[in-house]
């Protein structure tokens, strides 16, 4: 059993990767064998949505992604933990997540494994944490680990999350834990009634009457009495199942080839008449 453990946080050290070393020391002594990166140590380009990775096979950029990839397709389980330093985690999550359409071509290689993440977030004060469980949730989901937990710490200063002691003991318990869901000893932990049962968003999107979607996995439901209701069939097909994923690589970016191809010489000309 391979854990690959990112720590998303150029200071060490520092809150986030005390949390990640917690989790990852009581998963490895659980049995797991756990690889550590620090992902901000990492020469990771912005995507800039060329789709060679699709068209290609391979992204074009030379930098060290692919390798990032790769560990991230052999390995069964994901630890990682980010700073939220202004609403959401640190840039370098979103940088790496830009780059997760790279994964729709392993699809294939992923499925029939059970696979899972315990996506961890350190914040100074939760009025400037809105979201961030929410953007690690997808981080995860993106490079192909359902969530089997979460975990949302606060402390402002480097390495102060040190003296909140059930808090470690916590982290240590849900590295383990990691161990035994990816063993199939466990079930992941059960969304609370406000939040979507596929991702565990708290955020949604009014559609009209009680009708809502989720605003990051795109599953529709009805919020009642403050409990958000998402049909089974519906959560099957959420956005980051694999066959969505394939569907959405099929139908929508493959497509959008032809569709560009027929209108480039268009733009061609619109786009010197622009400048």
């Amino acid at each position: 059993m391979k854990i690959l453990s990112l720590i998303a946080s150029r200071r060490s050290p520092g809150n986030s990767e005390i949390l990640v070393k917690q989790a990852s020391n009581a998963a490895q002594k659980a049995g797991a064998e756990v690889e550590t990166i620090n992902i901000t140590d990492l020469n990771i380009a912005s995507c800039e949505g060329c789709l060679a990775c699709v068209f290609r096979g391979k992204c074009r950029e030379e930098d060290q992604m692919d390798t990032l990839v790769e560990k991230l397709i052999q390995a069964d389980g994901l630890i990682v933990a980010a700073p939220i330093y202004l609403l959401s985690p640190a840039s370098v999550i979103k940088k790496i997540m830009d780059r997760a359409l790279m994964m729709s071509l392993y699809i294939d290689d992923m499925q029939g494994r059970r696979r899972g993440s315990l996506n961890m977030t350190v914040a100074g004060k939760a009025d400037w944490n809105p979201i961030g469980m929410e953007m690690m949730n997808q981080f995860a989901l993106s490079f192909g680990f359902p969530v089997y937990n979460y975990r949302e710490a606060y402390a402002p200063g480097p390495g102060e999350i040190l003296l909140q002691d059930d808090l470690m003991e916590d982290v240590a318990s849900l590295g383990a834990g990691l161990v035994s869901y990816l063993r199939g000893e466990t079930e992941p932990r059960p969304p609370e009634p406000n939040q979507c049962p596929s991702c565990y968003s708290r955020s949604v999107r009014l559609l009209g009457e009680n009708k809502i979607q989720c605003p990051f996995c795109l599953v529709e439901g009805t919020l009642e009495n403050n409990h958000i209701n998402i049909p089974q069939e519906v959560l099957n097909d959420a956005f980051w199942t694999p066959q969505h994923r394939k569907r959405h690589l099929e139908d929508w970016i493959k497509a959008t080839r032809g569709r560009y191809m027929k209108n480039r010489e268009a733009v061609k000309q619109k786009l010197k008449d622009f400048s």
